[in-house]
């Protein structure tokens, strides 16, 4: 069998045929490999080459509420088009609670303490273990606000870089919101609206 030769047995059909064609010879198509390795138990690693280790990526996982902390920042249209406000949200990940809320007209790292400084008040967990997840976001990782958490006891928690779905929850949360038929898709009319 050609697969099991060894100038082809760290190749995949893909890479097989096209060699073969250039020397001339065709065999079979790349899907009758693909069909032939599977009937015959073959569709593995062939060579010296090892099976590469799939590592699932690290997540923490909440067993009761006020464990995991997942926040994020989405913009609310204001009153004028090209003119938003921010909703920052802070939900508990096992019960989906907003435990925390705010709407600013800036993105600032200061909104953002204020905001986990009354969350942690309003749960009355002060001291006891919580991580926070977030994107990579600016506010997120501003060094005063990385300090007040680490001085509240809260581990802090991010997304991988560049992976847009990394913090679902909170996103879920923004669309739920955003797609309620009471929602006002043209903006609010002012930052206390947006509040209320």
């Amino acid at each position: 069998m050609v697969v099991k030769q060894e100038e082809y047995a760290d190749l995949p059909p893909t890479q097989i045929v096209p060699q073969l064609a250039d020397n001339g010879t065709y065999i079979a198509s790349e899907s009758t490999f693909y069909r032939v390795l599977r009937e015959e138990n073959m569709q593995h690693h062939r060579g010296r080459s090892q099976k590469p280790e799939r590592r699932i990526p690290e997540s923490h996982l909440a067993r009761s509420p006020n464990q995991v902390w997942t926040w994020d920042i989405t913009w609310l249209g204001g009153p004028v088009k090209g003119l938003y406000n921010r909703l920052y949200l802070i939900l508990d990940l096992f019960i989906r609670k907003a435990v925390g809320w705010e709407v600013w007209e800036t993105e600032e790292a200061k909104h953002a303490e204020t905001l986990v400084k009354k969350a942690v008040i309003s749960e009355n967990i002060q001291g006891a273990p919580l991580v926070l997840h977030s994107d990579n976001g600016s506010p997120m990782k501003v060094e005063t606000f990385l300090s007040l958490l680490e001085k509240l006891g809260i581990q802090s928690s991010f997304s991988r870089p560049r992976v847009s779905n990394d913090n679902p929850y909170s996103e879920a949360m923004f669309r739920t919101l955003k797609y309620r038929p009471d929602f006002p898709h043209k903006g609010f009319a002012s930052l206390a609206e947006a509040r209320q």
